[in-house]
């Protein structure tokens, strides 16, 4: 019955919106003939005709409005305001104007509705017949069946024959059941085993070390403990990048293969049972042991001795060897974690933690690595927090002119201003802001910050360049350019006073990427910068590569001079080639007035350090642009 209901319901509604639909759209399709026959007159300027319409058949009904909106004729009643549509006014594609039109012709249904009421009540009648006569015969099928199965369980094939069955097809079927129920039951434990077997290494799924994790945790006695060890392999082979671990499966089953021998023996070796040693294949080159046994500290840090020894001998596979290093994190439970999710987070930020710090071998869980966290997580968004208020403010450093001691240019250097006015440095925040992302903001923010501060000096008389450094994170965004751009656009800084300083390893690593940003950027005016040259892998082919304006010397380079011998040649091998390739040179980190004068003797163009003054505030340096302190210096010197 409730069915039948539910159909009737569906037909009312059904049936009413289509006749609803039919009249809308028969009084929008009025609406438009309306319109085009007005359109049609008003582009012929019989204004009588349109007066007569609106005034007769239309009135109280119409407005006809031009292009601008004003009223050109008719009136709207209230009545019909609110069952009014606008429709374009045009002629031969061009817009006239707008009519408003409503259409007094009110909704009908086809049927009474008295009628329609009749009939979806015989409709609910004729469908709870239907359903009644097709239960019945269903129902009656369903008990058969029941009987059937019932009287041939899965728990009693063993003892109900076939031949009990009275038809020949019964006994086919009960056959056939037999078999399948067979065939299902040895599927399942299939299918049981493999979700717990790792098809790769054989060892435990992830999934099923994690329970057995669960489980020893749970069933840890007063006083009893147990050890996890995650394991992490990483290839030696000379610029291997683990890709070949994850590739190679027989890589897998050969660390599979010495992990169980390991254990194995390791077990006997310490007195434990083998069956409390167990293995997992965690993900990619990850794996797992878990020692339900009562171990100590050290005995933990000499059963890892043992499995470091185990692979220092290479893997073997596919008539190959690959050597690997291991690194791995130990993990005591219940101490250091009475829950699944506490002691593999703590695993896993032991081997970060390693990862970060670039080490192998293993370590023991830390609290202090959780209080890190925290204190990173702390740090993060706070950061963010400052950079969506805008809270990065550049310093500026002074470059000077060796030769007449006047500041010929800056170096923007970014600090994080806090809400009490201190200044925070960029050792604190510059690691995390580049791992999070948050440098590419920063970047901007001190170079439009700095822009305007120089446009502002050149403005007062004082033309001085400005360096900023740009990182290789920075260089990961698309619109890159774009932002050194606008930052020069909206401060009026020309682009010849511009310098953008790039480290050594940046060239190297990404040259291409590197020049299809800058080399456009360039032939606007803007300068390059090497910075740090020789602090990382002093590949001279970068200088080919890239079209260099400034050399800037590295401070560690400065720091001997002029005392050391060999500093000095250093210093000396260095300018000659930065003068051979018609290079601007700076010496950076000047501290001594003999590192300054060592440097003027050998044409060095422009001196940055200490010497002459630690990064300051804009205005502070404003106020050194109008002194020229170092002049009065060098004049005096």
């Amino acid at each position: 019955m409730a069915l039948g209901l539910l159909l009737s319901g569906v037909f009312t509604v059904f049936y009413f919106s289509q006749s609803w639909n039919a009249y809308a759209q028969a009084r929008h399709d009025g609406g438009v003939q309306i319109s085009q026959m007005l359109g049609t007159v008003y582009a012929d300027g019989k204004m009588p005709a349109i007066e007569m319409a609106m005034e007769g058949p239309l009135a109280g009904r119409a407005v006809l409005e031009d292009a601008q909106g004003n009223v050109i004729s008719g009136t709207m009643a209230p009545d019909f305001a609110d069952k009014a549509t606008t429709f374009p006014l045009t002629h031969d594609g061009e817009a006239l104007g707008t009519l408003t039109y409503a259409t007094s012709t009110k909704y009908s249904p086809p049927l009474p509705y008295w009628l329609a009421v009749l009939v979806c009540l015989g409709i609910s009648a004729i469908s709870a017949l239907i359903m009644r006569a097709f239960a019945r015969s269903v129902g009656q099928s369903v008990d058969q069946a029941t009987q059937l199965i019932s009287n041939y369980s899965l728990a009693g094939t063993g003892r109900r024959r076939v031949t009990d069955f009275t038809f020949s097809e019964f006994r086919q079927l009960a056959l056939e059941t037999t078999k399948a129920t067979r065939r299902v039951a040895k599927e399942l434990e299939n299918l049981r085993a493999s979700a717990r077997i790792d098809e790769r290494t054989g060892l435990l799924t992830e999934r099923a070390f994690h329970d057995e994790v669960r489980d020893t945790i749970q069933g840890l006695a007063p006083g009893g403990h147990a050890v996890l060890v995650t394991i992490e392999f990483e290839p030696q082979t000379p610029g291997a990048d683990g890709a070949n671990l994850n590739l190679a499966t027989d890589a897998h089953a050969e660390v599979a293969d010495r992990l169980r021998i390991f254990a194995s023996q390791s077990a006997a070796k310490h007195g434990h049972f083998p069956d409390n040693w167990l293995l997992g294949s965690l993900f990619a080159e990850q794996y797992a042991l878990l020692i339900k046994e009562n171990v100590t500290r050290d005995e933990t840090a000499a059963i890892i001795r043992e499995l470091l020894g185990e692979f220092r001998i290479p893997l073997r596979f596919n008539q190959q060897t690959l050597p690997v290093s291991l690194r791995g994190s130990i993990v005591l439970m219940p101490q250091d974690g009475d829950s699944l999710s506490r002691v593999m987070d703590r695993g896993q930020a032991t081997i970060e933690d390693l990862k970060q710090k670039s080490r192998t071998g293993f370590a023991f869980y830390s609290p202090k690595l959780e209080r890190q966290r925290d204190a990173k997580l702390k740090l993060e968004a706070e950061l963010r927090q400052a950079v969506a208020e805008d809270r990065f403010i550049p310093l500026f450093q002074p470059k000077i002119d060796l030769e007449t001691g006047r500041i010929s240019g800056t170096e923007a250097l970014a600090r994080w201003q806090l809400e009490n006015g201190r200044l925070v440095s960029p050792s604190v925040f510059i690691e995390l802001a580049e791992e999070t992302g948050l440098i590419s903001q920063i970047g901007e923010q001190i170079m439009r910050k700095a822009c305007l501060e120089t446009a502002k000096w050149a403005q007062e008389g004082f033309r001085v360049n400005l360096a900023v450094n740009v990182s290789p994170r920075q260089f990961e965004n698309d619109n890159l350019a774009e932002t050194i751009l606008d930052a020069l656009a909206k401060s009026g800084l020309p682009p010849r006073q511009f310098e953008i300083e790039i480290t050594e390893s940046l060239a190297i690593q990404q040259p291409e990427r590197v020049r299809a940003v800058l080399e456009p950027l360039q032939r606007l005016g803007i300068k390059l910068a090497m910075d740090d040259f020789g602090t990382g892998h002093s590949n001279l082919a970068v200088l080919t590569q890239l079209d260099f304006d400034v050399f800037k010397i590295d401070r560690q380079f400065l720091t001997g001079t002029p005392h050391d011998p060999q500093a000095n040649a250093i210093v000396d091998m260095i300018l000659s080639m930065a003068n051979s390739l018609e290079m601007k040179i700076v010496g950076e980190g000047i501290e001594t007035e003999a590192q300054a004068e060592f440097l003027t003797k050998r044409q060095c163009d422009i001196g940055q350090g200490f010497l002459y003054s630690p990064p300051v505030t804009a205005q502070a340096f404003g106020e050194m642009l109008k002194s020229q302190p170092f002049m009065a210096k060098r004049l005096s010197a």
